[in-house]
């Protein structure tokens, strides 16, 4: 009633501040305090949790060896079936980086030892002019007789010639044979085919991928690019090329010769790049203004001989008598008659398909390296299980992976080895 009395008794411009006393919020109140202090709970403690569940003991890590064997369901096969794809890939992986980069190194190796051994036999085959001298002054002049070079024997691997091809930088030592053990080596002269330098078709095949890559880029060379052959008897014959072009792997007729009139060359190598599926051919024709057409062949393949009988050369030299000079009497010429039986080569009819047969071989070509893959794999897995084994003995997978690194890659380099002679030999 007062303050309904005070406030009607206040007019306007009076004073409306509160008084002292108003306290609407109860703001003045003490707070209340609790008079039993309990237990602090953590904070990030669930609220729901009782006393027995904080006071359990920390969860002990069981170790690897005493683990339970997961029970074998779809979701334990399904994790060993992406192990195993996990594993096969990662061997894919280095297996590609073995065909890239170690077959290199063998080729590397390879071509050392040819480069040796082509120096050996060009320094052997080195042959001196034969001169004979007359008597007396009255006689005719000096006779001088060159008589051809005999052609080297040599085996399937041998080296036979250095092929050069400017325009994409390669230099590289050419063996006899297109075998897969021979194209490790280098490029490898068909043997059926001409040596380079002769008349005919003489063909050369190369990997593209691997050991080395010597044709790689075969397919950057260009109308008339030249190509440089030097034999073993250091002669060189420089080819121009004349034709690319695309066939399939069954195209044998690319390495036959056709025209034997003319000194032609033919480099094949597999198409497209880490394909066997076609064949890239490179033809080149021999540049006469440059090179001269071998008269003889520098080498032959020792299987190609069946009966060879050399007659030495022999050399008839008739002459007059001296006479007392008359007038009008003429002397006949000395007359000089040379005589050389070169040596009877049979050529096998079968080295001709074999050839042909080169040019189209695809996978598994060398069913040879089956057994060996076979056994190198078996020695693998007989290195893991013995790591594996002595890693449970000894409780650590540390241990094991340790002992078995070095000999598992070891026994995986030869498993690639032999897997990469089952891969098309000039791929």
């Amino acid at each position: 009633m007062e303050n309904d009395e005070s406030a009607k008794s206040r007019v306007f411009g009076d004073d409306l501040s509160p008084p002292d006393s108003y306290d609407p919020f109860e703001t003045s109140r003490p707070i209340p305090r609790p008079t039993e202090v309990g237990p602090i709970e953590p904070l990030l403690m669930p609220r729901n949790n009782d006393e027995a569940s904080r006071n359990l003991a920390p969860v002990v890590k069981v170790p690897f060896w005493d683990r339970p064997k997961p029970k074998k369901d779809w979701y334990w096969f399904l994790g060993r079936l992406g192990s195993s794809l996990i594993i096969l890939g990662l061997l894919m992986f280095l297996f590609v980086g073995y065909q890239l980069w170690g077959t290199g190194i063998e080729e590397a190796q390879s071509q050392n030892k040819l480069e040796n051994r082509f120096s050996e036999i060009a320094v052997s085959t080195i042959t001196t002019p034969s001169t004979s001298l007359a008597p007396s002054t009255s006689e005719p002049p000096v006779v001088t007789t060159v008589a051809p070079p005999k052609p080297i024997v040599i085996n399937e691997g041998d080296p036979i010639a250095i092929i050069e091809m400017p325009t994409i930088g390669v230099t590289k030592y050419v063996v006899a044979g297109v075998q897969t053990a021979d194209l490790k080596k280098g490029p490898g002269h068909y043997p059926a085919t001409p040596f380079p330098g002769e008349l005919g078709n003489a063909s050369i095949a190369g990997h593209r991928t691997t050991y080395g890559e010597p044709f790689r880029h075969l397919d950057d060379l260009n109308i008339g690019d030249p190509i440089v052959i030097t034999d073993l008897l250091g002669r060189q014959f420089t080819y121009l090329v004349s034709n690319q072009q695309v066939v399939e792997a069954n195209d044998s007729w690319v390495v036959a010769t056709t025209d034997p009139t003319k000194a032609i060359l033919t480099l094949t190598t597999c198409h497209p790049e880490f394909s066997a599926k076609q064949r890239l051919i490179i033809s080149a024709e021999l540049d006469l203004t440059q090179s001269a057409i071998a008269a003889s062949p520098a080498a032959m393949y020792a299987d190609e001989i069946v009966d060879t009988t050399t007659v030495p050369s022999t050399e008839v030299v008739t002459s007059e008598a001296p006479s007392i000079v008359v007038p009008e009497t003429t002397t006949a010429p000395t007359a000089i008659t040379t005589t050389t039986t070169a040596p009877e080569i049979l050529v096998d009819d079968s080295n001709i398909s074999e050839s042909a047969d080169a040019l189209s071989r695809g996978w598994f070509s060398d069913l040879s390296a089956i057994p060996q893959t076979l056994l190198w794999g078996f020695i693998e897995l007989l290195v893991v299980f013995g790591a594996w084994q002595l890693a449970k003995k000894n409780r650590n997978r540390i241990i094991g992976a340790a002992a078995g690194f070095i000999p598992f890659f070891v026994v995986l380099y030869f498993v690639f080895q032999n897997v990469n002679r089952l891969l098309p030999p000039n791929l």
